[in-house]
């Protein structure tokens, strides 16, 4: 399954994919699960009841919507995970079940309230020595999109196994109200899906082949967040051993707008209509409403992990910088990343525009030094120098931030995306925005807008295949590198060296130093609005796309 985000850009479009259902590749390594012959489905044993999967004439194996928390309706809904009734005999686990339930573009709602399910893809039997390292996937999204990835032949067939899952969605898994606060049921039910879906995974991985004491947590955007803050939580203590994440936000940074009272405050708004307020049994009546109902009074929701709860009791920037990472890091951002942010660009964009932009951003005091910081002779125009600000502003600078924190407990490596896609103009016009690298990570190269299928080149091919190798290099032995693969260097606070990923990879050091000194003196941005108003923004382009 694949959700499509819609740009206008002039007269063309370009299609993000947001959620990726990568394609099939072949061949791998590993061991697990009963041994059965090539013709026969795969079968394998869990802590609540036998289950059988899928196999492809490769022979690699697929067991497909394992449910790992009972389904969070009626009573259960905004309560933490509950466990799975056991079954008896043989459950068929062939079928990907439904993404948790999510607004639809162009109106109305999809998926299912009933979500907690994930998959699990194994590489082919006997052909290994010893369990296999893990990959448990998070999907982007924004925590109120998408769902677990449907396909990971690029990483399996390299010798890991790869979990991904569904997760509570926006009202569901990210909103809160003060009613259910007063019951101890905080805005933080997709995190503890999370948490549940990797105890899941030490309870059982280890007759699918793999080793329970080597798991790398990873995801990109949304992914990401959720990845940095279960790193963070005291509540994953030796659950994870390695962590990728592909762009860390401001807002994830620090907790900015993300406090139980803003959660709250967005709860009270999104069920105000239904007159669950003023009831007499306010969350009773708050279980009783419909979930598409709730779902498309919330609207679209980009929204990061609450901070203040169980989960995350404080910000990841503060445990990173007191404690370093726990962890092996793996860490990184897109170059253009912020594009969208300023998408259609008003190009030529004037001066006055962009000091203006630049104002709102960062405030009134800080307009000066950090237009002298992003000169329009080193870019292309003041439109692109926007885009190099707010991509700073909000990913790289934080980003950097936290690769610096963590390098001083944990081994750290750091990357910098910068590829232009090559054989599409409308996507190549965005530059390095937010979420290309994932189609690389995955081999998969989603269709254009108009549908046709991305033809990468080979330089294309031959990126992704680099990447593939470095994530599941690391996912081994928290270390990417490898035989035939360019040296990237260990991330460190005195040379800052990082990995380029681009037609040519190597690597390079000090990205936006002095640009980063400057942003992170900036407390929140959007000084002109509250610490939500890239929520706000949002919302109102969704309801542009969907007219």
């Amino acid at each position: 399954m694949r959700l499509t985000k819609s740009f206008v850009m002039g007269r063309r479009a370009v299609a993000v994919v947001v959620a990726i259902a990568t394609s099939a590749c072949i061949a791998a390594v590993g061991d697990g699960g009963q041994r059965v012959s090539a013709d026969e489905p795969p079968v394998v044993a869990t802590t609540s009841g036998m289950l059988v999967g899928v196999q492809d004439p490769s022979g690699t194996r697929e067991w497909r919507g394992i449910p790992y928390a009972a389904p969070p309706v009626g009573s259960l809904r905004w309560r933490p995970p509950q466990p799975v009734a056991p079954w008896t005999g043989t459950r068929l686990a062939t079928e990907f079940a439904q993404h948790c339930i999510q607004p639809r573009f162009g109106g109305g709602t999809v998926g299912s309230e009933d979500c907690l399910y994930l998959n699990v893809f194994v590489p082919p039997t006997g052909t290994g020595a010893g369990p296999l390292p893990v990959m448990v996937h998070l999907h982007p999204g924004g925590n109120g999109f998408g769902g677990a990835y449907e396909e990971a032949s690029s990483l399996v067939e390299r010798g890991v196994i790869v979990v991904s899952l569904n997760y509570r969605l926006g009202v569901f898994g990210f909103v809160g109200h003060p009613a259910l606060s007063a019951e101890g049921s905080l805005p933080e039910q997709g995190l503890l899906d999370q948490i549940a879906a990797l105890g899941w995974v030490h309870d059982n991985i280890t007759n699918f082949g793999g080793d329970p004491g080597n798991i790398t947590l990873f995801g990109m955007s949304a992914g990401s967040f959720d990845t940095a803050a279960l790193v963070a939580s005291p509540l994953t203590r030796g659950m994870i051993q390695r962590a990728a994440v592909e762009t860390a936000a401001f807002w994830t940074v620090t907790g900015v707008g993300n406090s139980l009272a803003d959660k709250e405050r967005f709860g009270l708004q999104t069920t105000e209509q239904f007159g669950c307020n003023q009831s007499a049994d306010i969350t009773t009546c708050l279980r009783s409403i419909p979930a598409s109902e709730l779902v498309e009074a919330a609207g679209p929701i980009d929204t990061q992990p609450m901070v203040g709860g169980i989960v995350l009791p404080r910000p990841v920037l503060d445990v990173f910088q007191q404690q370093g990472a726990s962890v092996p890091l793996l860490i990184g951002s897109n170059r253009e990343e912020a594009v969208f942010f300023l998408w259609p660009l008003s190009d030529p964009m004037r001066r006055g525009e962009f000091t203006r932009l630049t104002t709102d951003l960062l405030g009134t005091t800080k307009t000066a030094p950090a237009l002298h910081l992003y000169p329009v002779a080193d870019y292309d125009s003041n439109a692109w120098a926007a885009v190099a600000m707010f991509t700073d502003a909000i990913y790289t600078c934080p980003t950097r931030r936290l690769a610096l924190a963590a390098a001083t407990r944990a081994p750290t490596y750091r990357y910098l995306y910068t590829h232009v896609m090559e054989n599409d103009p409308d996507q190549a016009a965005v530059r390095a925005a937010h979420s290309f690298e994932d189609p690389f990570l995955w081999h998969h190269f989603y269709p254009l807008e108009s549908g046709d299928p991305y033809s990468p080149t080979l330089i294309e091919e031959q990126l992704s295949a680099t990447m593939a190798s470095y994530w599941t290099n690391f996912a081994k032995r928290g270390d990417p590198n490898g035989a035939g693969l360019p040296t990237w260097p260990q991330y460190d606070p005195t040379a800052e060296r990082y990995l380029v990923l681009d037609d040519v990879v190597g690597d390079d050091a000090a990205y936006h130093v002095p640009q980063c000194a400057l942003m992170d003196t900036v407390a929140a941005l959007f000084p002109r609005c509250n610490s939500l108003c890239h929520y706000y923004e949002t919302a109102q382009w969704w309801h542009k796309f969907r007219d």
